[in-house]
């Protein structure tokens, strides 16, 4: 969704960043970091340092669209609190689909291995239940029995109606 939005926003200098592919590139070249935490929603070295990209790509006048699930305390402090505090303007959506849907979506995900996807269906419900409690001012789109332009659509006229 995130990279169809980023398509739409073209005439935004939108910039499309994948978290789960920033944080392969990252296991790799820091192997004794990702110790800390075996995943990247709560690394606190990985965090800080997907932040301080993203931050210079936001003075570069980008029009950031970021795919990341944001599950953890850590997570919300060291990115959405940050901007926040830092008065820098965002728009936090949350994806929702039935348990069921978001794991068939982990299973036909090719980004990520077998053993990844088994890691990460195991964690669908308290995930969900995380962002369920925790992030009551999101946006929320159902992406249930939706393709890809419908749902891009409904975020777009989310964004629209914010600036």
């Amino acid at each position: 969704m995130a990279e169809e939005l980023a398509k739409v926003f073209k005439n935004e200098n939108a910039e499309y960043i994948e978290s789960d592919l920033y944080w392969m590139k990252w296991m790799g070249e820091n192997p004794a970091k990702t110790l800390a935490g075996m995943f990247p929603y709560h690394n606190k070295y990985f965090l800080k340092e997907f932040r301080n990209d993203l931050e210079v790509q936001i003075h570069l006048e980008k029009m950031l669209i970021v795919s990341m699930s944001l599950v953890d305390k850590l997570c919300k402090a060291e990115l959405l609190d940050y901007f926040e505090a830092r008065q820098i303007p965002m728009m936090h959506v949350i994806l929702e689909a039935s348990k069921d849907t978001i794991k068939l979506r982990i299973k036909n995900d090719d980004i990520r291995n077998p053993e990844i996807q088994r890691q990460q269906m195991e964690k669908v419900g308290w995930q969900v239940e995380y962002l369920n409690k925790n992030y009551l001012e999101a946006i929320r789109v159902s992406t249930e029995n939706k393709n890809i332009e419908e749902i891009v659509d409904e975020i777009k006229n989310s964004i629209e109606k914010m600036s």
